[in-house]
């Protein structure tokens, strides 16, 4: 998003799939975590989007 006149600014998608090991995914949620919301600052993002067990999570504030 444009913050400057909040026109949307469509990028070409980057898709990550993974499988994981539940209980390491659990132990380290909190880096996850960090790392979506320091990607979103570090690249002026207007939103941040993580898919997780058929779940679709948005985040559009930056810690």
């Amino acid at each position: 998003m444009n913050l400057e006149n909040d026109e949307i600014i469509w990028e070409k998608t980057r898709i990550i799939y993974t499988y994981i090991d539940p209980d390491k995914f659990e132990e380290n949620m909190s880096l996850l975590r960090g790392f979506l919301h320091r990607f979103g600052r570090e690249a002026e993002q207007g939103e941040v989007v993580f898919e997780f067990d058929g779940r679709f999570y948005r985040i559009r504030e930056f810690d």
